[in-house]
């Protein structure tokens, strides 16, 4: 009896997840449709940008052939694609922690997110939801094969699959690297394998921005990227917007988060969170199989969210555009992954931690319902997900769109002085203390 319960609670926590987020998602979706999602439900690409997602764009003529341009249909599809998803975050998240608490917290971050929640209501985002069902499947199999011992035929499908997503989003493009931490973590002989893998896949990442996307036609100049300015710009962003992300998920719950993005993104508290992390991992690093885990998370996290900085520093000063392009939840969709693994795992800790405690655990317990039905009943309504407004049009005048890193100052990398002398007094720590 006892088996069974333990196995019947996490799937049953997991179902009620899955309702809960089903509610959250049918009292939020509208049928709507501005003109790209029009032109999505007759399979045709609304913008130039778009013409490379070929794999959305062929399921999307599938489904205009069995029910024409029906926003229902399409609404139901992406709904089922992000239950899929859901799942395999549930999967990765058990395969990194071992526990089901954790699983199940993690499957509610991700499924119940009033922060990504327009790129479900969105029909037009629906190449960002199949782009993370592909690179989950990627990662799943390359774990596979990772214990397998036909390794190489997994690996092979997580490639294949990879090749699929680059086609719906280009989110998508260093997943590669993931691939290579995965190896590294699982260690073994199969190391050399699965880096000869990963850089196979890389170089397919690589060929397919090179001929397929080709952003550079449309005035992108990637020859920013080898700047200084850059490399401050990625320093203090590549781990920091996982922080600020997370603080956002939270603050979703009470108020629109867009101002507090704005925020939390801004330059000097980018490089304030960036700085505690460093010097906090200094401090609290074990050289253990765990701290393998939150390594290999942190980098991968690193390059899901890569593609969502090189998109803020690229974006020409001249384009015009509404703030909610990007700061919608579709750029963050697939990077909310490793959020919710990690989140789910902080939450499984909090809640053993209150388990000793009767009025604490009550709280715990409690506390999710009243902040899941003010979000769902008070906060958000159909029309805060009707699709984002990007401004166009030569003869207005609009003020300078935001942009953390349009003022971006360079020595503020003077700042990673500060990590080398943490470590050298973390030594006289450890040697006084011997």
């Amino acid at each position: 009896m006892d088996r069974l319960r333990r196995i019947l609670k996490p799937r049953l926590g997991i179902m009620c997840v899955w309702v809960l987020g089903f509610i959250f998602f049918a009292h939020n979706m509208h049928m709507q449709l501005a003109s790209d999602d029009l032109a999505w439900l007759r399979g045709e690409a609304p913008t130039v940008f778009d013409q490379y997602r070929l794999i959305p764009r062929l399921l999307f003529i599938l489904l205009y052939r069995l029910a024409g341009p029906n926003p229902a249909v399409a609404l139901a599809v992406i709904f089922i694609f992000h239950s899929a998803n859901m799942l395999f975050v549930v999967s990765l998240a058990f395969r990194f922690w071992k526990d089901s608490l954790a699983s199940v917290a993690s499957a509610w971050i991700f499924m119940i997110n009033p922060l990504t929640l327009s790129t479900l209501t969105w029909i037009s985002c629906f190449s960002y939801i199949l782009g993370t069902s592909m690179a989950l499947l990627a990662i799943l199999f390359f774990c596979r094969g990772c214990s397998s011992s036909r390794a190489l035929l997994w690996q092979l499908a997580a490639v294949a699959c990879y090749g699929i997503g680059l086609f719906c989003s280009h989110e998508l493009l260093f997943l590669p690297v993931i691939f290579f931490l995965l190896g590294w973590l699982y260690g073994g002989r199969s190391f050399v394998q699965t880096s000869l893998v990963s850089g196979s896949a890389m170089l397919l990442g690589l060929l397919t921005n090179n001929f397929f996307y080709n952003f550079e036609s449309y005035g992108v100049e990637t020859a920013r990227l080898f700047h200084l300015d850059f490399a401050s710009v990625f320093t203090s962003s590549a781990l920091s917007i996982g922080v600020s992300l997370g603080a956002a998920y939270l603050v979703s719950f009470f108020v629109f988060p867009e101002s507090f993005l704005q925020f939390v993104f801004s330059e000097p508290v980018r490089w304030g969170i960036t700085l505690l992390l460093l010097t906090g991992a200094l401090f609290l690093h074990k050289p253990d199989k765990g701290w393998r885990n939150w390594l290999s998370l942190a980098l991968s996290f690193v390059a899901l969210i890569t593609p969502f900085i090189l998109r803020l520093y690229l974006m020409p000063s001249s384009v015009n555009y509404d703030i909610s392009y990007v700061l919608s939840g579709r750029v963050f969709y697939l990077s909310f992954v490793l959020i919710a693994i990690v989140g789910g795992a902080l939450i499984a800790q909090v809640f053993r931690a209150c388990a000793n405690n009767r009025m604490l655990r009550l709280l715990a317990q409690a506390l999710p319902v009243p902040v899941y039905l003010f979000a769902l009943c008070v906060l958000y309504s159909p029309k805060d997900f009707m699709g984002l407004s990007v401004l166009s049009g030569a003869s207005q005048s609009f003020p300078l769109p935001w942009n953390p890193y349009y003022e971006n100052q360079p020595v503020w990398l003077a700042s990673l002085l500060i990590v080398p002398l943490v470590a050298y007094m973390r030594q006289i720590f450890e040697l006084g203390s011997d």
